[in-house]
């Protein structure tokens, strides 16, 4: 294998090839391709994000993240439907991002569950035809993360601009890597093929049931940090097949482990060096396979930013009880929706189907 090909695997894969291999150059060959790896997702993303930034404004630094995860996964992961309506409905779906997040915070609660709902349900059924590639938690995080933003005209004009440029990146990607794909699959055939009865619409309308009953309840009583609510409930819920009870473990593990050792770590080092926080865990994240370990690493980025308005502490509280939210709330919702949505509403057109629970709780 190149070396070129090795940097185009994913953590957990060089790591079984490491301890799959018969020699010591092998395995040193295929940890530098992690090391390597890490380092140029972390170079790169400062200088894409700088890059975006710089021309279009700090405050639209949301979207330029956003922009630059969809980048990292869109050269790899198609819509599983043939180009042209892929390129379409890419830009329905930044079309929901950059209106959708900031159209619910000037409506009432009641008019954002809707909005909500249906910006939400529509971005999983364009992007999420395989929903076990992960599209799902891609774009419901850029979702959730440009909701946690306010901003005015003006900024809002230049997303706009920030927006339409990344498209048209994201989209010559897309046509380049995956054009050869899916010529007989049809958006018009994916959309017919939405049914309750379906095991992946029944995921998609989970999702948007529970995304849009999350942001309603935050928007009302105007939860603090509501993002990192989301981001916890969110997390456990898009992935496919659920796995749910292990990812509910493993995140209240990795929200514990990160934001006690950012707690620990933090007064005991100068304060010049916690600017290194970023792209130190940004390459731990490049290291990492497990859910656990990547939740532990995202903890320091957003604590950093947290404490420097509400002090360590405070911010260390608002990490877990927040994450907390999200999680009780997600796993209580999924269990609602599965016992009296699927299970009681469904349950006889399910028998006669026979099909198969795609969930593991």
């Amino acid at each position: 294998m190149k070396f070129y090909n090795m940097l185009q695997l994913d953590p957990s894969t060089l790591k079984k090839y490491i301890k799959e291999s018969q020699t010591t150059k092998e395995k040193q060959l295929y940890f530098f391709a992690i090391i390597t790896r890490a380092i140029l997702l972390v170079v790169f993303s400062i200088i894409y994000i700088s890059i975006l930034t710089t021309f279009f404004g700090q405050k639209n630094s949301s979207m330029a993240v956003v922009l630059f995860c969809a980048l990292l996964s869109i050269r790899f992961v198609d819509f599983g439907y043939k180009i042209t309506h892929s390129l379409i409905s890419l830009a329905i779906i930044f079309l929901i991002l950059l209106i959708s997040p900031l159209l619910m915070q000037n409506i009432p609660p009641f008019l954002g569950l809707i909005v909500n709902f249906l910006s939400i349900l529509t971005i999983l059924v364009l992007s999420c035809e395989k929903p076990e590639m992960g599209n799902g938690g891609l774009y419901i995080f850029g979702y959730i993360f440009l909701s946690g933003t306010q901003i005015g005209p003006s900024v809002f004009y230049q997303r706009a601009q920030m927006t339409f440029i990344g498209y048209l990146i994201l989209a010559s990607i897309l046509y380049i890597k995956h054009h050869h794909k899916h010529k007989n699959t049809s958006l018009h055939q994916v959309l017919n093929d939405f049914d309750i009865y379906n095991q992946k619409s029944q995921w998609q309308i989970q999702i948007a049931f529970i995304m849009s009953a999350l942001f309603f309840i935050g928007n009302f009583f105007n939860l603090n940090h509501f993002m990192w609510v989301g981001f916890a409930c969110s997390s456990l819920i898009t992935s496919y097949p659920i796995n749910i009870n292990e990812r509910l473990i493993n995140r209240i593990l990795g929200a514990f482990i990160g934001s006690f050792l950012f707690a620990i770590i933090t007064p005991i080092i100068p304060p010049s060096l916690t600017t290194l926080y970023g792209p130190i865990s940004g390459l731990c994240l490049g290291f990492s396979s497990s859910y656990r370990s990547k939740t532990i690493f995202n903890c320091f980025g957003a604590l950093l930013m947290a404490s420097s308005i509400y002090g360590i502490k405070e911010a260390v509280y608002l990490r877990i009880v927040n994450n907390l939210i999200g999680l009780i709330f997600g796993y209580i919702f999924f269990q609602i929706f599965q016992k009296f949505f699927i299970q009681r509403c469904l349950s006889k057109t399910i028998s006669n189907k026979k099909t198969l629970n795609p969930y593991n709780y």
